[in-house]
């Protein structure tokens, strides 16, 4: 059975995947996500053709020039064997964590931001869930904290819409999903985006937090931390 294709922000693995087994010398090609789409492994095996320094480039030079998927090379592992494959390449996705069936992340698809007036910025981000999208907006001052949190509080707007349109109808309590915090924190030479989020439903109050690496910019990293802290949670609901 092949693994569902799952679209994000104009790529997909499967588009990734088959780009990387384009290159000279790939043999074959996985590529692991994180949920919300962040790029946690890329793993390769390829022929003598090629060595596996430049293969790690390559890879890194296709997947940008492409797709616009900007990968740190520390994340490309590469495994060479002087056998020729008889056989078209294969490709398997796996995404960690594993996804029980019948369950479906909540995936980053798009940020936008637009200028309203002087120094003030105000932030669109879109995610998909079954299939459907949903978009949360938020806008602040054009400076560094103020404008992490308005990326934050976009998202969780974008997430709050995706759940209360499952549970419409139903006997659960509404949905709030409040941003405790965003903080960028460096250590083991990367930099990383930390959010903490309340998710309050009737009297229950639960604590989420989520962090990423910062790759393409503090922006995304701010998208993919919160859905990684609110994405369990929310599928834990239906």
């Amino acid at each position: 059975m092949s693994a569902p294709k799952e679209s994000r922000a104009g790529w997909s693995i499967e588009d990734a995947e088959q780009l990387m087994l384009s290159l000279k010398g790939v043999v074959s090609a996985r590529l692991v996500t994180r949920p919300g789409g962040e790029v946690e492994e890329v793993h390769l095996l390829t022929t003598d053709e090629v060595s596996a320094k430049q293969t790690v480039r390559n890879v890194e030079s296709a997947l940008l020039a492409h797709l616009g998927l900007a990968v740190d090379h520390r994340k490309i592992s590469v495994a060479q064997t002087k056998e020729r494959p008889v056989s078209e390449p294969q490709t398997t996705v796996r995404l960690v964590p594993e996804v029980p069936a019948g369950q479906h992340r909540v995936l980053f698809y798009g940020h936008q931001v637009e200028t309203e007036r002087s120094h003030q910025v105000k932030h669109k981000v879109e995610i998909e869930w079954k299939g459907a999208r949903y978009a949360g907006t938020a806008s602040a001052a054009d400076l560094p904290r103020p404008r992490l949190e308005a990326v934050g509080h976009a998202t969780l707007s974008a997430v709050e819409q995706a759940l209360l349109n499952e549970l419409e109808g139903g006997s659960s309590p509404p949905v709030t999903l409040a941003l405790d915090g965003v903080k960028i924190v460096d250590a083991f030479d990367r930099t990383f985006v930390l959010v903490a989020v309340n998710a309050l439903s009737g009297r229950e109050v639960t604590p989420l937090a989520g962090a990423a690496v910062v790759e393409v910019s503090t922006d995304r990293a701010a998208i993919l931390a919160t859905l990684q802290a609110t994405d369990r949670w929310v599928r834990g609901r239906v």
